[in-house]
């Protein structure tokens, strides 16, 4: 009999279970009663994916999922500055930006403060985030100072080479190989120094003894070497030297930058190690304000910075942005108006309409004196329909416009009333009404109930089209043409050629055999459609549609707005212009004025916010104002960023609210930006620039700035209430944007002369008139 696998084990499991002494006892005895047969399992067979690897892959992925999850939050608690592990250090680096921002941009800083003033000094270190001692502080914070004068060299300092620039890798590189030659190659390095450290090793009984080092140190005015009296006496520091921005004095202390060596460890002896000056050694950092349009410039420090001790400490650890959303946006909006220019060419100048008149031919077969006219711009840049072309905000092509699809409706009303006006000696036809159609050397083909045309139509005739003479597409079931001029298609291929002679015998195809003169025509920037010749066409600027024979066939807004097609015929739908027109600009003088204002405060407020802060403010703001000026002003062609602009005033007023402590002047930096505001408010009354955007884009930029600028509060700061600041803005600024598309779409302001006294007042005649195209001597124009 088998025994079961249970009986089997059971007394292996009781010698492992039992104690120490009892393990060399004999084995149990088996039991007296027979063992029960117990039938085996059946074999299973092995899982081709074992559970443990698979609950190992799930425990990866859950454990992917948190490292991600805190990563994001982590990283938007940081973007926010309402992050609890680091919030002391990243306050002092803020605090040190709103600094070096406050003295570049809003005006001098009080010099009653200390260097290291912080508003929270009981908590946080007195050097800042970086733990690193500024310059005027290392030595004087204890009693005793680490280096001691010299007695001084009695051969000529040789003349300080200026600060080089950030080396580059190939430097590096050089340097590198130069190090390896000399230490393989020379024996010994002494040093020529005039001065001693007492960071040498502690066995050197005697001043005079032979010492390498290679540090900087300082000395007291009144027992300066004559190294340093003649340096002073050469350079200046109050006046500030040109292109540099070392040495700078104070009142007491006067600062070298030597060259500098490292030492590692404590009471040792100096190591010497060129190959890593250049990574502990902080004095040939990119200098504040050059690069190479400050080297070309011959740029330097202004006085009020060099003059004051913690500017140029921070100087010295600048832990600045680079402003590559400005240089970007800038790059942009010149290449666009550039190509603009270069593609459209100029437009008329002036503060009215330019009238345009010649002669041409019209669809009367005759030369006549046409006149139109179209709005002037002094921007010195193309026409307003060409800026449509290019992206600017305009209603009517960012959604259905009722007035305009009116003006369709009534249009085609009239067009069914018109039929083929033939002229009786064969030079040609034209589609016309019976008053423009002379009954005296014309014929007006018009069907009618009692005389109907080809297969019972009363609508019609049409010159050159006619659903029995057209291949494609053809006219059969379930697809037939209607009976209605106004729905036709336009025929792609027609079996009657119109030079043949059978039309005009049999009289039944007149107007198909008869040649064509006029075909639809789209002018102005409404999308107006007339018949008309081709000539005509091209002097009026129009957009002429030579395979159409009727307006209904043709959407004069998609050549108006050009771009994207609209998905859906004469639906408009590019709400898109209110982003794009930021990047679009009327003339070289407005984008003269654009790059002014973003070089002036946009530049620096990057460099100390960031390039993703600002670029939010800047298209925030400028999308904001074009969906209100979309909504007041629907029928005018507006570009430029002027509310993005108004965005950026906002929140430069935030940071003087927010640095108002560290400003020697606040309440005269705060009226100089808003008298700035209002001066631009003003300007904004002139045509093609709009004061809704101006005023929409400061209101959401002021709450976008309080959002997204960190450690900028109502009152004294505190986390919690930052973080309801957050979302009220936030929440604020998405419902107002919400709000605008909403009543864009649901109740634009068709008829508000109000709104157009808020954007443009008429300071001279036909200055804020339509942007439309007026043109004389037109008929049904």
């Amino acid at each position: 009999m088998k025994r079961s696998s249970a009986s089997l084990l059971a007394p292996q499991l009781a010698c492992q279970n039992s104690p120490g002494p009892a393990a060399s006892a004999p084995p149990l005895a088996p039991p007296a009663s027979p063992p029960r047969i117990v039938s085996a399992p059946p074999v299973q067979p092995p899982d081709p994916s074992p559970q443990p690897v698979q609950e190992d892959g799930v425990r990866l992925r859950r454990a992917h999922t948190v490292a991600v999850r805190d990563y994001l939050k982590r990283e938007t608690q940081t973007f926010f500055g309402v992050q609890k592990d680091n919030e002391r250090e990243q306050r002092r680096l803020w605090h040190e930006r709103r600094r070096r921002h406050a003295a570049r941009t809003l005006g001098d800083l009080r010099i009653d403060l200390p260097p290291d003033y912080h508003p929270d000094d009981d908590d946080i270190s007195m050097y800042g985030a970086s733990g690193a001692a500024p310059r005027e502080a290392r030595g004087r914070s204890r009693e005793r100072p680490d280096v001691l004068p010299a007695p001084a060299s009695l051969e000529p300092a040789p003349p300080l080479p200026p600060p080089p620039g950030k080396d580059s890798v190939a430097r590096l590189t050089l340097t590198g190989l130069s190090y390896v030659v000399t230490a393989v190659t020379r024996r010994s390095r002494q040093s020529t120094s005039a001065q001693w450290s007492r960071s040498f090793r502690g066995s050197a009984s005697s001043p005079h003894e032979d010492v390498d080092f290679d540090d900087v140190f300082f000395a007291p005015t009144s027992i300066a070497s004559p190294l340093n009296q003649q340096h002073h006496d050469e350079i200046d520091p109050s006046e500030g030297p040109k292109g540099r921005r070392s040495p700078l004095g104070s009142s007491s202390v006067e600062y070298r930058r030597p060259e500098r060596s490292v030492s590692w460890g404590a009471g040792g002896v100096r190591i010497h190690t060129p190959m890593l000056e250049p990574l502990a050694d902080n004095s040939n950092r990119r200098q504040f304000g050059m690069g190479v349009v400050g080297r070309f410039f011959r740029r330097s420090l202004r006085k009020s910075m060099t003059q004051q001790g913690e500017i140029a400490r921070q100087l010295d650890e600048l832990t600045d942005y680079r402003p590559y959303f400005t240089w970007w946006v800038s790059t942009v909006q010149t290449l666009v108006l550039l190509l603009a220019l270069l593609c459209y060419g100029f437009g008329p100048v002036g503060f009215g309409r330019h009238t345009h008149s010649g002669q041409v031919m019209l669809k009367t077969l005759s030369l006549q004196q046409v006149e139109w006219e179209e709005p002037a711009s002094f921007w010195l840049g193309p026409r307003a329909a060409d800026l449509i072309h290019l992206g600017a905000k305009f209603a009517p092509c960012m959604r259905r416009d009722a007035r305009i699809a009116r003006a369709i409706a009534a249009s085609a009303r009239r067009e069914r009333d018109t039929a083929c006006c033939i002229r009786n000696d064969d030079s040609g036809c034209v589609q016309s009404s019976k008053a423009d159609c002379s009954n005296t050397i014309s014929t007006w083909k018009k069907w009618s109930s009692g005389d109907s045309g080809p297969g019972g139509r009363i609508s019609g005739s049409v010159c050159g089209l006619d659903p029995k003479f057209c291949e494609a597409p053809r006219s059969i079931a379930p697809h037939e043409w209607p009976d209605d001029i106004t729905k036709w298609p336009i025929c792609r291929k027609s079996v009657l050629d119109g030079s043949a002679a059978a039309g005009r015998a049999g009289h039944a195809a007149e107007h198909m055999a008869c040649e064509v003169i006029a075909h639809p025509c789209c002018i102005g920037v409404h999308g107006q459609c007339v018949i008309t010749t081709s000539e005509h066409c091209s002097f009026v600027k129009g957009y002429f549609h030579e395979e159409a024979s009727l307006c209904s066939q043709v959407s004069c807004l998609d050549d108006v707005c050009g771009m994207l097609p609209f998905m859906r015929r004469r639906r408009p739908d590019q709400l898109y212009r209110a982003w794009t027109s930021l990047f679009v600009h009327a003339g070289l003088l407005h984008l003269a004025a654009t790059l002014a204002l973003q070089w002036l405060f946009m530049r620096d407020l990057e460099k100390m916010a960031g390039p993703v802060r600002i670029s939010v403010i800047y298209l925030g703001s400028g999308v904001a104002g074009n969906m209100a000026s979309a909504i007041f002003e629907p029928y005018r062609a507006e570009v430029g960023p002027a509310g993005a602009h108004f965005g950026l005033l906002a929140c430069l007023i935030v940071e003087v609210i927010g640095a108002w402590p560290l400003l020697r002047h606040p309440k005269r930096a705060l009226m100089k930006l808003i008298g700035l505001a209002l001066t631009l408010f003003f300007v904004g009354l002139l045509p093609w620039i709009d004061n809704f955007a101006h005023v929409f884009g400061f209101v959401f930029g002021f709450l976008l700035s309080y959002a997204l600028l960190p450690f900028v509060t109502f009152g004294p700061y505190e986390r919690r209430r930052k973080i309801v600041l957050v979302w009220v803005c936030l929440v604020s600024a998405g419902g107002m944007l919400c709000a605008l598309i909403a009543l864009f779409y649901a109740a634009p302001a068709y008829e508000c002369a109000a709104c157009a006294y808020f954007t443009c007042l008429p300071f001279a005649p036909d200055m804020c008139a339509s942007q439309d195209v007026r043109v004389r001597q037109l008929d049904g124009v």
